[in-house]
């Protein structure tokens, strides 16, 4: 970040290259209305003065700056590329794609905030000044061009804030792409530019969610407040690594982890077992001298063992475990479902014998009650029946007969 001239030339070529990949979405042409000043005899008239496009630097910097870099000014749609018009850029990719190059929330980037915003500022500062960018300002009516005030740290990581909270982060991935060799200027009538090319060189929205993605990530992860060389962000950074590795190997794929500390302890072993021999040609020789073709002791394969390597066979003990678990809670869901089936015939046979107890009960009280004769009940209740006969007809009353009859049978039953 020393020399800002090349951080300047390297993020306006990356955006310019995706600009000709794909334009932003809705981008309007560079802003390049008359741009009016007061007049020197009447400052409450406002005369012509020139069109961005025909001024000098010198003329840009001498009209004030009254804009504050509020949403109508960061979120800006009209492009701040004068010279190529082919080519749009939109302020808030720009902001994005400086933050994302610069670092300005990186995990190394514990009080250097401050002067990565500050040399962020300058960039955005110095891209607007060599353009001449000029934003709307007022009424319809009364338009007027207005320069927006200059950039410091603090403005640019606001700016950088503010478009993160509330910008869409989803690392965006366009799959329709072809092999590069299309020619983008037949592109149109429904074909995107982007589906010419080969995919390596992204977009202007795809460049532009993609460095929203990764510093959102940054900034959410708070590791710019952390210091780097603090015992527990140290271990933290560590753990992160061993379980990148563990996911690697259990991915299948090769560790640099593994493979390192694999050539380290053999280059290690190799210079012990050389020395251990030149120091003992004339004592006892080493156990590498005396097996050269045999197997490694087991000190020697605990050595060789990397910790992603023993992480790994960890998380796969660990499954196994998990699996003899899922069987023992499996066979004791088989145990309490049994224990249930008893209880509920437990419960079954309990109401039955409860049922052949009252039934018994009602005996003996029918018997012991000669009062409750239901002979003599029911025979009154046959009385009140034929006295009512014609008035419920033949065909109720021989109904009501029945049924008095079976309720009779019931009864002599018990």
């Amino acid at each position: 970040m020393d020399n800002v001239t090349d951080i300047i030339q390297e993020i306006w070529n990356e955006l310019v290259v995706a600009s000709a990949v794909e334009s932003p979405l809705n981008i309007k042409p560079y802003y390049n209305e008359m741009v009016k000043v007061e007049d020197p005899t009447n400052a409450k008239v406002m005369v012509d003065f020139k069109l961005p496009s025909e001024m000098t630097l010198v003329e840009y910097k001498s009209l004030p700056a009254k804009n504050n870099w509020q949403s109508n000014i960061k979120y800006s749609l009209y492009s701040i590329n004068r010279d190529d018009g082919d080519a749009p850029i939109r302020l808030c990719h720009l902001i994005m794609v400086t933050a994302y190059k610069l670092k300005v929330f990186g995990d190394d980037a514990f009080g250097k905030v401050s002067s990565r915003c500050k040399v962020g500022a300058t960039v955005i500062n110095r891209i607007l000044e060599d353009n001449l960018i000029f934003f709307p300002a007022g009424a319809a009516r009364s338009r007027l061009s207005v320069r927006a005030r200059a950039l410091n740290e603090e403005t640019f990581k606001s700016c950088v804030v503010d478009i993160l909270k509330v910008s869409s982060d989803t690392n965006l991935q366009r799959t329709y792409v072809g092999d590069g060799e299309g020619n983008m200027e037949i592109a149109g009538l429904g074909i995107p530019p982007i589906a010419l090319t080969d995919g390596t060189v992204p977009g202007s929205e795809i460049l532009f969610k993609r460095c929203l993605h990764e510093v959102k990530g940054l900034f959410d992860s708070q590791q710019y407040l952390k210091n780097p060389l603090a015992p527990e962000t140290v271990a933290a950074r560590q753990q992160s690594a061993i379980l990148e590795s563990i996911n690697r190997v259990v991915n299948g794929q090769p560790t640099t982890r593994q493979s390192n500390s694999t050539n380290a302890s053999s280059i290690s072993l190799d210079s012990i077992g050389t020395s251990s021999t030149t120091d003992n040609d004339n004592n006892t020789p080493s156990p590498s001298a005396s097996n050269p073709a045999g197997g490694e002791s087991s000190s020697d394969k605990k050595k060789r063992t990397s910790p992603a390597v023993a992480m790994a066979e960890a998380s796969l003990l660990s499954q196994q475990a998990a699996l003899k678990e899922a069987s023992n809670f499996e066979a004791l869901i088989a145990f309490q479902h049994e224990e249930l089936s008893l209880r509920k015939d437990e419960r079954n046979l309990g109401f039955e014998e409860r049922k052949t107890q009252t039934l018994l009960m009602q005996k003996m009280v029918d018997r012991m009650c000669p009062e409750l004769d239901p002979t003599e009940k029911f025979a009154s209740r046959k009385r009140k029946l034929d006295e009512l006969r014609d008035v419920l007809g033949e065909e109720l009353y021989q109904a009501k007969v029945t049924q008095l009859r079976e309720e009779y049978m019931k009864a002599s039953a018990l």
